[in-house]
This record gives C-alpha cells, structure tokens and sequence, in this order.
C-alpha cells in the first residue's frame, strides 16, 4: 500500500512539473503582451508625433529607492529629433498582499502621463481598486508632476496627504502613493535616468 502511495506521489509529482515546465513559457509570454498593451495604451498621448524606442538599460546608484528596478528598464517615447517622455516600471512593495508591478508613464517635464497596475494580489473588491477596470482611483495622478505638491501631500489622507484611499483597504493606496512619491522625488532629484541618450 505504501509502496502504491509513493508512486502515484511521484507521478502526480513529475505530471504537474512537467505541465509546469510546458506552460511557463506562455505564462511569461501572456505577462510580456499584457505589459506591451499597458505599455501603448499608457503612451498614447506621447504618440501623437512620437514613437516608442526600444528599452534602455539603465545602472542605479546605492541610493535609488526600493521601487525602482535594479538595472532599471526604460522606454522612450522618441520623435525623429527628440525624446517626449518615457515608461518605466515602479513597483509598491508594500502592498496587502504582496508587490504591486505598476507601469509609469512621464513626459519630458517629469509630469504623469499616467500610471497602471500590471500586476498584483490585492484583495478581489478592496485593494484590486488600483485597476481602472475596476476605479478610476489611479487616474487621479494623471497631469501631476512631483513639486506641483508638498512632499508631505504626497500620502493618502489617512496619512495627512492628499490622495484618497479605498473604504476598508487603506493598506494598497498608501503602498502606490509611496511607491510613486519616492520615485518621483529620486527622478527630480537624478532627471538624467530618464534620458535615452545621456
């Protein structure tokens, strides 16, 4: 009888490696064409006389915060004599139930052109508000640059700042606005990240 219970563990075991195996993949093409759509749909109002250059790769510094990847992948939105903005990906790393993937949008004078949740674990019906399918909360950030506030107002209320969080999900607002203020104000502080050709 233990003899039967261990094999059939281990071709249970080796079934859903090997189906594992075979869909990773897909899973990882399926995520890139979801973050290619974002990617578009977020730079849209840079492409009006632009176009999306390919990604540049870019060395941070110690001191760059916890929300920008390490090296740092950004895409240029390029018209044939200059540069009219960029995508990069943020992440929160603070969220309820996990990092929060988010894809930012900014023109050439840092100003939000937008921003999107790509990927998280927030709880269905509260924190999963951070989608615009779901709340048009996100797009409250769209036209803002990071000195058109107060350090301090870049917080949710709850916090003494400006943004408004979700009814019984303060944890995933708070855990965006942060992630954004500190990027925005290390982006202030170093604009040449942003360059395509510095």
């Amino acid at each position: 009888m233990t003899v039967r219970l261990t094999l059939f563990g281990l071709i249970a075991s080796l079934f859903v490696g090997l189906v594992y195996v075979m869909t990773k993949p897909l899973i990882i093409e399926a995520k890139e064409q979801a973050r290619q759509e974002q990617l578009y749909l977020l730079a849209a109002p840079l492409l009006a006389n632009g176009r999306i250059a390919s990604p540049v790769q870019r060395e941070l510094p110690d001191d760059a915060p916890a929300s920008l990847e390490h090296p740092l992948s950004i895409t240029p939105i390029v018209t044939d004599s200059e540069q009219t903005g960029v995508v990069l990906p943020i992440t929160a790393l603070k969220g309820y139930s996990g990092p929060i993937e988010l894809l930012l949008a900014l023109d050439q004078q840092q100003r939000i052109v937008g921003i999107r949740a790509i990927e998280h674990r927030e709880t269905p019906g509260l924190g999963d508000r951070i989608e615009t399918r779901k709340s048009d909360w996100i797009l409250a950030f769209n036209g803002l640059k990071y000195d058109d506030l107060a350090p301090k107002d870049w917080a949710v209320k709850n916090d003494g700042g400006q943004f408004d969080s979700f009814t019984g999900a303060t944890i995933t607002p708070r855990a965006v606005v942060d992630a954004l203020n500190e990027t925005l104000a290390y982006l202030a502080q170093h604009p040449v990240i942003l360059e395509a050709n510095p």
